[in-house]
């Protein structure tokens, strides 16, 4: 009863097909980028900083915004997304209209501006706007094919954006306590903190919830030689069809914080996957409240932490 619930939510709020001005694909090409750059109807945003936007150029007509400024702490200590009303303001201060379809990029600096982006692009998914794509390999792909550039700071008309929010794509962790027997259930988490051997320092417990299953979103990341973080999709039709989930099953995924959780949430869309809800308050919520973990030996207890910032 429930898995049809799910899939009936999901399935009925989306957007009938041909409703938007310009349809962008879920994983945008540079080339495709490039050839609609002037559309009317186009809105372009990098996840950054304001340094990097300036000095380091920026796609034309890009607007810049940041990974933190899109959350807010919870009673467990978890960072999970502002209310809707305040992401509508957010996107229209960024010029997004309600019509319009949306590319997202990251310079990849750093980790943090990469996972912002990709909470972006659920984030709109969670506010009805699934006309929506992330640039094929970020700010180096855009590089590597010649993209244009340039270093003014754009103006900005106010969009009209319109939040229509689709909650059956959210998971609180009191719905993953009470359901995660009931779907299969994806953990982002690298694999070693999936083992319980390891873990990043805002997780105050080694281990994992009982019966998920492991696809670490590290997988999808790579590095330039000069240090500079790009995505690339990786085949993930093995890992499915060993547990058992086709595109017909809702599932749900959990991480540490909810922007790990949108890294595999955004993969596994592009690659025909739709029935997902994303537990955004993460592993500090659940270990917040002290519910079930299965915990390595005691042996493994001692193993020395991730030191990584990117971590939620």
């Amino acid at each position: 009863m429930r898995r049809g619930l799910v899939l009936f939510l999901f399935l009925t709020c989306l957007p009938a097909s041909g409703a938007w001005a310009i349809s962008v694909p879920p994983l945008a090409e540079p080339a495709w980028l490039a050839e609609h750059l002037e559309a009317p109807d186009l809105a372009i945003i990098e996840v950054s900083n304001e340094t990097s936007f300036l000095f380091n150029g920026h796609i034309p007509g890009a607007r810049l915004t940041t990974k933190s400024a899109w959350r807010e702490q919870d009673e467990d200590g978890a960072l999970v997304h502002l209310p809707a009303e305040t992401l509508q303001t957010m996107f229209r201060d960024l010029g997004v209209n309600d019509g319009d379809g949306v590319i997202i990029y990251y310079k990849g600096n750093d980790m943090n501006e990469v996972l912002g982006a990709y909470y972006l692009f659920w984030l709109l998914h969670t506010l009805g706007h699934t006309n929506v794509g992330m640039l094929d390999q970020g700010w180096h792909g855009w590089q590597q094919a010649g993209g244009p550039v340039e270093d003014s700071q754009p103006e900005t008309t106010r969009g009209d954006f319109v939040a229509r929010p689709l909650p059956a794509l959210v998971l609180t962790t009191d719905e993953l306590a009470a359901i995660r027997e009931d779907y299969p259930v994806v953990d982002g988490r690298p694999a070693t903190h999936f083992a319980g051997t390891d873990k990043f320092p805002a997780n105050p417990k080694y281990g994992r919830i009982e019966g998920t299953i492991n696809k670490p979103w590290e997988d999808f990341v790579n590095e330039t030689d000069d240090g500079r973080l790009y995505m690339k999709p990786t085949s993930i039709e093995s890992f499915f069809e060993e547990h058992g989930v086709t595109r017909q099953t809702p599932f749900l995924i959990t991480c540490l914080g909810g922007t790990g959780g949108a890294i595999d949430y955004a993969m596994f869309y592009q690659a025909g996957f739709r029935n997902m809800r994303v537990h955004d308050s993460g592993l500090r919520s659940w270990n917040a409240r002290d519910l079930p973990l299965i915990q390595p030996d005691s042996d493994s207890e001692t193993a020395g932490q991730n030191d990584k910032a990117e971590s939620d």
